[in-house]
Order: structure tokens, then sequence, then C-alpha cells
């Protein structure tokens, strides 16, 4: 059964915002990643928003902010509570990213958008799947099934299949099929050939990030990056690497380790994330989705890769003062917008016109290895490397489709930037806030005497009859929760002539423990504990004073002791910001190390998958509309190449004239069912209806008193003669093929089939006539 098929693009269509797509399969409405900027601006999920409650089920791709960042808000804010399917590192990673992303903002402003919580519960909520484990969804979705198939790019990336009946939709979003340090390519194209479950699909949704990009040679790239980090260090300056902190970061951090390994460098090299310790342990426990050399040797060795042996871990950027001299530091976060990169771009490489010029920046250098979003910061300064550095092989490019690898450049220039600083407070600011502190410790104090003071008047006021032993950990709720600031002997009693002398307990009733035994003594039931057990609830005590994030088992072989996210500073701070012109100095370079596949070599493996209809989405105008023509120019392509912009609505179904109905009870109980093979069909005739309540229409039984016009009867199936020869042979008639394709029973009636499939019967009228003709009726469907 054709299913009733619609797309939109909520961001990410014509531009290279982050992705967001509603897929509507019939009345089932699937959100195809959930991402945002690290700007974190509500406006931009103002189509979101509108979307939000009517989510029936949410597939995530990958575990970077383009593809899960607004996952948390959504689900806190937007009422978006529906399940949520991802493989088990993009729920790892994608929650490290997160960490990392919260903190940096709240190192720079008051960050309320989102909290720590809501992100602990968001992805405590996702369903973790593994590759080509095809899972049915349940309630509203059911009837669809999602397999997860590897994407390559990122640890557990993931290109999603969702079938239902005869429609099959393939996502494939920021694939890569070559090879790299940690990951292999993805299986959509692999060893030259496509996978055959992903061949030939009814709808596919792919991107055009890269479709006017063509990659020079990885090795050429890798030691383009060698070279710019070697003379840099060897020229005394440092060298800053802006990444993810969960995603590309492990490729870079591998493969920076194995060349320090090779190479016996000396140099610090640094890894300077918010969350850089959790998000190694989590590399550590999740070999088995990366590529097969790192799981081969690891088999063969027991060495994890990810056991760096040159590469330190940091989360402060004061732990950077313990590296002397010059150093290369990768730091989160990719847009230089926040985080780690962002304060160490200004620190090494800039100085304010307020402050002396550092003529030891121009000696550190800047390697890009992504191009992050329009109107970042690095995505300014990318910008400015291509042109300049474009000026020097135009006709180079023109000539040959080979990208030239580019050189390092000399970047001088001054930059209007929003500065953040966290500041101690002091003098009057100091003094005003220590007074607040005082008035709250005041009123903190305040409250808890009156919350003590009517626990004892309560606690006085239960009887001495009862046995029952109940914890007191309630009686603070219920002052709290009250109507009343003290406690109110008996508001149950009733006044009035029928007053009565007192009040009756009434079923159910717990009367409270006493605290004070009959001796007047104070009861600590800590004197009665065994030793055991006072062990085992100090143990306990320990556990849950533990700092956020060190609540790993102790019988974890893999568990760390260092907390998720920094402590807080205990020291009064406030937030300044400031609009200042920086002066950059810096040797600037882009090497490519976004590990996605170019626009040369989709344009290869498209035809390969031959999908009946294609969606580009995520990539500029131009490059959207080139992939697209480039696709319809193909030979045995197909011609429906949609290219949709925000909001607007593709109808995508298989065959829009197909329309699904609902059959009302009055309606299935009249069909007179005939079976044909494993089938049971029916004619159905009736009256199509609107309910006010569904979008889908009803057909009900025609109750008008106009008779209905009668129709002939409909014979459904097909039957070779061969195999009708047989069948009468069973039933003990003879029969043989005599002239041209003519079936001869018993001498008396022939059987044919005219060349437009019709068969007919023809013969005296006899008992071998009728048998033979139902016989042959009840190889079909009588309609």
């Amino acid at each position: 059964m054709t299913s009733y098929i619609k797309f939109t693009p909520i961001s990410g269509a014509k531009n290279e915002n982050p992705l967001c797509y509603l897929l509507e399969i019939d009345e089932v409405k699937i959100l195809l990643d959930c991402g945002w900027s690290d700007t974190f601006d509500t406006d931009d999920l103002a189509n979101l928003k509108k979307v939000a409650k009517q989510i029936d089920a949410v597939l995530i791709s990958h575990c970077d902010l383009n593809h899960l960042g607004a996952l948390p808000y959504a689900r806190s804010q937007l009422g978006m509570t529906c399940p949520v399917y991802a493989t088990l590192p993009v729920v790892n990673m994608g929650k490290m990213c997160m960490y990392d992303l919260h903190q940096s903002k709240t190192n720079e402003m008051e960050f309320k958008t989102f909290s720590l919580e809501s992100i602990d519960e968001a992805f405590e909520k996702i369903t973790s799947l593994r590759y080509s484990q095809p899972y049915a969804l349940s309630g509203k979705c059911q009837g669809i099934t999602i397999t997860a198939y590897a994407a390559a790019h990122t640890i557990g990336g993931t290109i999603w299949k969702i079938k239902q009946d005869t429609d099959e939709i393939v996502y494939a979003v920021d694939f890569n099929h070559r090879k790299e340090s940690h990951l292999d390519g993805t299986v959509l194209h692999s060893s030259g050939m496509v996978l055959d479950a992903l061949t030939r699909p009814s709808l596919m949704i792919t991107d055009a990030l890269n479709a006017a990009v063509v990659h020079p040679p990885r090795k050429e790239r890798y030691a383009a990056l060698f070279d710019t980090i070697s003379s840099t260090l060897s020229a005394g300056g440092s060298v800053l690497l802006p990444t993810d902190s969960s995603a590309r970061v492990l490729e870079l951090s591998y493969l920076l380790d194995q060349h320090w390994i090779q190479k016996h460098l000396n140099y610090p090299l640094i890894m300077v994330t918010n969350t850089s310790y959790h998000t190694v342990h989590f590399a550590k426990s999740m070999l088995e989705w990366m590529g097969d050399d790192l799981t081969q040797h690891f088999s063969q060795t027991r060495e994890n890769p990810f056991d760096f042996k040159y590469l330190r871990l940091c989360h402060k950027l004061e732990d950077l003062d313990n590296y002397a001299g010059p150093k290369v530091v990768i730091a989160s976060n990719t847009s230089l917008e926040t985080g780690f990169a962002r304060d160490l771009f200004l620190r090494w490489m800039g100085h304010s016109d307020e402050s002396s010029a550092d003529t030891a920046n121009a000696k550190n250098t800047l390697i890009l290895t992504d191009r992050s979003s329009p109107g970042s910061l690095a995505r300014q300064l990318y910008d400015e490397w291509n042109t300049r550095t474009n000026a020097l092989y135009p006709a180079e490019q023109q000539r040959s489709q080979r990208e030239p690898i580019k050189p390092s450049i000399d970047y001088h220039a001054s930059l209007h930037l929003t500065v953040y600083r966290r500041v101690p407070l002091e003098g009057e600011e100091l003094a005003e806030f220590e007074q607040r502190q005082r008035e709250k410790a005041e009123r903190d104090a305040a409250h808890a005497a009156m919350i003590a003071r009517s626990k004892t008047i309560m606690e006085e006021d239960e009887s001495d009859e009862s046995d029952m032993d109940e914890a007191d950990d309630a009686m603070e709720d219920l002052l709290l929760g009250g109507q009343f600031d003290l406690y109110v002997r008996d508001q149950g009693r009733s006044g009035g002539f029928f007053k009565q002398a007192q009040s009756y307990r009434m079923f159910p009733y717990l009367e409270r423990r006493k605290k004070i035994d009959d001796y007047g003594e104070a009861i600590q039931p800590e004197h009665y504990l065994k030793a055991s057990d006072l062990d085992r609830m100090q143990l306990e005590d320990a556990e849950k004073n533990k700092e956020a994030g060190a609540n790993f088992s102790k019988s974890d072989p893999m568990a760390i002791d260092e907390p998720l996210l920094p402590g807080k500073v205990e020291q009064p701070m406030k937030y300044i910001t400031n609009e200042e012109d920086v002066s950059i100095d810096c040797q600037l370079r882009y090497v490519d190390l976004e590990g996605l596949s170019d626009g040369r070599s989709m344009k290869t493996i498209l035809p390969q998958i031959a999908p009946r209809k294609l969606i580009i989405v995520h990539g500029l105008q131009g490059p959207t509309q080139e992939l697209a023509q480039a696709c319809r120019n193909m030979d045995h392509f197909t011609k429906e190449v949609f290219t949709p912009s925000i909001g607007e609505v593709l109808n995508v179904s298989a065959a829009t004239n197909i329309y699904r109905v609902k059959l009302t009870d009055a309606l299935v109980s009249s069909l007179q069912f005939s079976k044909l093979d494993d089938y049971e069909l029916a004619r159905v005739s009736g009256r199509i209806h609107f309910p006010s309540d569904s979008t889908t229409p009803s057909l009900d039984v025609d109750t008008s008193e106009k008779p209905s016009k009668w129709e002939p009867s409909v014979f459904v199936g097909d039957i070779r003669l061969s195999e009708f020869k047989r069948i009468l042979q069973n039933e003990g008639i003879s029969a043989e093929f005599k002239g041209e394709g003519v079936l001869v029973c018993n001498d008396r009636v022939a059987v044919r089939k005219t060349g437009t499939g019709q068969l007919l019967v023809e013969g005296l009228l006899s008992p071998d006539y009728y048998k033979i003709r139902s016989l042959l009726y009840s190889q079909h469907a009588i309609l």
C-alpha cells in the first residue's frame, strides 16, 4: 500500500544552518535531526516550536551540535515528549557535546536557556540502537520500521532507513565513504559498491554541503597539517586547533598522538575541553564502533588506542600554565564563538588597542580543520584565507578538477569582537554581595528554626498509643506545603451547636513515631544499628557527596575519578561583556579534516543508489542547485530532484492519486471475501465521509434510496493452461493440447487463451462443460 509522504525543512535548506527536517508518513510525524547553533538563540527555533508537540519520533544522525543541539531545549521548553532514537555513541558523545557547550556558555554569561538537568533528562530518554538492527516503532508509529547504518564522519554516525509497507526512505546526510584513522567509511558505499539494503529507495534525502568541494588526497592533507605544526614549533610559536568536543576531536587527537609517537616529539600536545577526560573515557569503551584497524590492533596487543602516549588532557585554561614553551592545543569549539578555543585565540593571536602588541603572537598559528557555519568567527577567517589563497591558483583551478594544497598566510587584521570576561567582585560590589548573602543566611536560619519549632509542636501532640514505625521525612514537606506557617492543632474540629469535645482519627491514619522515650530521653537510631549497617550508611552518604560526574562504579576497570565538569568557583564573580577592536597577528591555514565526502564522490555514489526521488538539503543555494542539475543530467537517473526552501512542504508520495480511507464497521461486515492464494479479496462500494476529528476520510455503506447500478463480476487471478491441464487430470478429466495452444478436455470441451489474456471455454452444454468451467472459476477470486 502506498503511503502519503510529505517533507518540510524546518532548518538547514539552501543554507548551512543546523539540520532539522519534518517527515510525515500518513499521520505520523518524524523529526530528522534537531540541530542548533552555539549562539543558542531561541528565535532560531520558531519553526520547530510550531510542531514540537506534534512530533511522534525523532531520529538523530550525528553527535554534534548541528544535529542534536536543540534536543534538551525542545524537550524541556517546547513540550516535545516523543521517543528519540540514536546509536549508543551518539547518545554518549552527544551528551558530552552539550555539557561542554553549557559550561562554555556558563563561563561567559548567566546562561539559563537550558540546564544540565534538562540535558540529562533529554539523553536519558533516548533509545539506543545498533547498526543494521531493524526496530519496529510502536504506538501511533506502528507499521514503521527504522534501521541505522554506519555513516562514518563521527563515531556512531547514522544513515537512517525508514520503511513502511513498500515505501523505503533513506536519510543520508554528512556521510564519508573514505576510511579515516579511527573510522571506516560508510556502508552506503563500501569497496566501490552500494549496500543492497539501501539501493533503489522510494525517496532519498541527502545534503549538498560539499557539492562544490573537491578534496586533495588525504595523505597530502595530513602532510600539510604536520608540516605547518612542525614549522611553527621550530620557530618558537604555538599551534591552536579549534574543534568540537565529542565528534571530530577523536580523529584529530588520535592522528596527532600517532604522529608524536612516530616522530618522538617533545613538544606538549594538549586537548582542552570542559569534558576532555570523559570524552576520552567513552572513546576507550566504544572501540567496536570504530574502524577495523583499531579493533584488530586492540585484539592483538590489548593496547587501547585512546590510551594516549603524548596527548595530555585538561579541562581548565589554568592547566596550560603547567606546560611552558611552544605547544599544540586542541580546544573546543569549532566556531571560535565560545569556549576555550575563543579564549586561546584572543590570548595567543590578538591584543586590544588598549594593550601593547605582543610580537610573539605572529609566531603562533591557527589551523582550521572545519569551515564552521556562516556568520561565525571561524568562517570569517576561513573566507579570508580562501580568498587570498585562491588568487595564487586561478589558472590551475580552471584547468584541473584536482584541488591544490593551499599554503598558510600571514594574517594581520583588526576585528570588532565581543569579549566576555568573568572577574572577581571588589569594593562596594563585594560588600553588597556579602550583605545579600548574610541576609539570605539569616532568612534561611529563621525559616529552619520555624520548621524545627513546628515539628516539635506536632511531635508533642502525637498520641502515645500507637507503635507504628513511620519516618519523619514527610513532616517537613507537610509544613512547607501546608496552608499555615505554624502548626494549627486541629483544623478538622467542627464548631457550632454540634461542637465535639474531641476529634476522632479516621481511616487511613498513620501515627508518627515519637522521638522521646518514656523516660524523656531522645531516641537516636544510630545507637541501635549494627556496625555493618552503620558502615553501609556511611558509604552511601559518601557516594551521595561525590562531585557531579564521578558516579562511575568502582568495579568498572575503566572508571575515572575526574569530575564530569569543573567545580564551581567559590569566589564571588561577575560577568563583563565589552565590544572591542582586537588586532589579530598570526599564521592562518585551513586543512580539511571534516571527514565528509566531496562533490565529485557524491556525483559518483548517487547514480549507484538510484533513488526514485531525491531531496537535496543543507547546502548553500549555489552548491545545492549545482548538485541537483548534475543529477538531472545523468542518464538513467530520476528527474524528480527537489531542492526545497525553509517551510516549503513537498508532497513526495509514490503515487499522489492513491488515498488512504478508513472502512466503517458496517461496511466491513457487508463485504463478501473470496480467497486467492494467501489473499482474501472483496469488492468495496460505498460513500465517502470526512469526519471532523480526523484527516483520514471514511468509507461507509451507501444508504441512498437510489438503486445501485448492476456491475458484472470481476475475475481476479491468472492461471497458465499447463497448470490447468494438471488440475483437470487430477480430477480424472483427460486433457491434451491440440492446435495452437488449445486445451481439449474429454474431446468435448476446448479451453484457450486469447492474445489479451482472456480465457474462453467452448463446447456442448454437458456435465463435462459445467465441471470444467467450475474448476476454471475456482482458480480465480470472483468479485
